[in-house]
């Protein structure tokens, strides 16, 4: 069994400290919300430059595939992206084209930037360990994402999935529901596909009976909450623990 590995969702706070207090409290990766978040370019950079010199995985959530975020991301160094609503195998291909440089896609060059710690090495040696480094996930999270799930996992290029339990129980009529049994049923699909095929699983929620599926379907990637969550479950625990009986 491929060893777990765990993170967080960085939805709002733009300090480039998080990665290093993520690193330091023992986590593995963290994904920076760049669909629901407002981060803009300067903040991500700074998140995703201290993530890269304190030794954590960032992955970007992306809004949408086209090449202009993806091109800007890539070069301040990001090592994942991960496409929210991936529906089809051309979806997340797009995606590879623009973060991956020849012969896996078409990214564009330009090696003296961040996400070669300004240092470039030579060029064709640098090209064949961006590729090698750089990770592309799709996040299923509909209907269509699940039945094309083998396809989407076939694609040159992509390393895994995340499965995206609210809007996938909402697409499947369950939302709101408490461990459903539809989200359950795709967590095992999901898990049998990506062993099939020899891809990473992963999963985003903090509802423990899809993160239980989730490890017994093999998944390896767990981004459970996020900053926000921790901040005020912390806050909630201070408050009790001063003012409870």
């Amino acid at each position: 069994m491929e060893t777990r590995k765990v993170g967080i969702m960085l939805s709002e706070l733009a300090s480039g400290s998080l990665p290093v207090l993520f690193r330091a409290a023992g986590l593995d990766f963290f994904i920076l919300d760049c669909e629901h978040g407002g981060f803009d370019y300067g903040a991500v950079s700074r998140i995703v430059l201290s993530a890269r010199l304190c030794g954590i995985m960032c992955i970007i959530r992306i809004a949408d595939n086209s090449r202009k975020d993806i091109q800007k991301f890539m070069d301040m160094g990001a090592e994942g992206l991960l496409l929210p609503m991936t529906n089809e195998a051309q979806d997340i291909a797009q995606v590879v084209r623009y973060a991956k440089y020849r012969p896996v896609g078409g990214r564009g060059i330009s090696t003296m930037r961040a996400h070669t710690l300004y240092a470039p090495p030579p060029i064709a040696e640098y090209v064949r360990e961006a590729n090698a480094h750089t990770r592309v996930y799709a996040q299923i999270e509909t209907r269509r994402g699940v039945q094309n799930i083998a396809q989407i996992l076939s694609v040159a290029g992509v390393d895994g999935c995340f499965v995206g339990p609210n809007d996938l129980s909402d697409d499947l009529g369950c939302l709101g529901q408490a461990h459903a049994q539809p989200v359950l049923d795709v967590i095992s699909r999901v898990g049998k596909a990506a062993a099939q095929q020899g891809r990473q699983a992963g999963i985003i929620t903090s509802d423990a009976a899809y993160l239980s599926a989730a490890k017994g379907a093999g998944f390896s990637l767990f981004c459970k909450g996020s900053e926000l969550n921790a901040v005020k479950e912390y806050c909630r625990a201070v408050v009790d623990d001063i003012c409870g009986e």
